[in-house]
C-alpha cells in the first residue's frame, strides 16, 4: 500500500483538491460536461470571429480554450456539487422529520383509542374507570 492510500483511508479524503473520497466520481462527472461544453463552444467562438483555417491555429485555439475551460470547471464542479449534496440531504432531512411526525401522530392515536376503547368497556360494564387519558406530547414542528 502507497503512502497515499494510507493517507486516503486515515482521514478519508483525496489530497490534491483536498475533496472526499467518495464523492471523486461526482466531481468528475459534473467537470466533464462543463469543461466539454466550455471548450467546445468557445473554440467554435474563437474560429468563426477570427476567422481561424489553419488547422494548426484550430488546435492551438482549442487548447487554450480547453485550458480555460478546465480552469472554470475545476472551480465550479466542486461548488455545484456540494451544493447539490447540500440540497439533498435537506430534502432527506425534511422528509426523515415528517415520517418521524407521521409515526409520532399515528401512534398517539393508537394510545388515546386504547384509552378510549378501555373506558367505553369499563362505563359498558358499570365499572368505575379511573385511568387518566395519554399525554399530548408536543414536538418540535407540530402546530399545537
Amino acid at each position: 500500500m502507497t503512502g497515499q492510500e494510507d493517507e486516503t483511508k486515515r482521514n478519508g479524503r483525496i489530497s490534491v483538491p483536498n475533496i472526499p473520497a467518495g464523492t471523486g466520481r461526482w466531481y468528475l462527472a459534473v467537470f466533464t460536461p462543463i469543461a466539454t461544453y466550455l471548450t467546445v463552444s468557445n473554440t467554435l467562438f474563437v474560429v468563426t470571429t477570427e476567422k481561424i483555417v489553419e488547422w494548426q491555429a484550430i488546435q492551438y485555439a482549442a487548447t487554450g480554450e480547453l485550458l480555460k475551460a478546465g480552469g472554470v470547471a475545476l472551480i465550479t464542479s466542486p461548488i455545484i456539487v456540494e451544493a447539490g449534496r447540500m440540497v439533498i440531504a435537506g430534502i432527506w432531512s425534511e422528509r426523515r422529520e415528517r415520517k418521524a411526525r407521521e409515526e409520532g401522530r399515528q401512534l398517539q392515536q393508537a394510545e388515546w383509542e386504547a384509552w378510549n376503547r378501555r373506558r367505553q368497556e369499563a362505563e359498558d360494564q358499570g365499572v368505575p374507570f379511573d385511568e387518566p387519558p395519554p399525554k399530548l406530547e408536543s414536538r418540535p414542528g407540530s402546530r399545537r
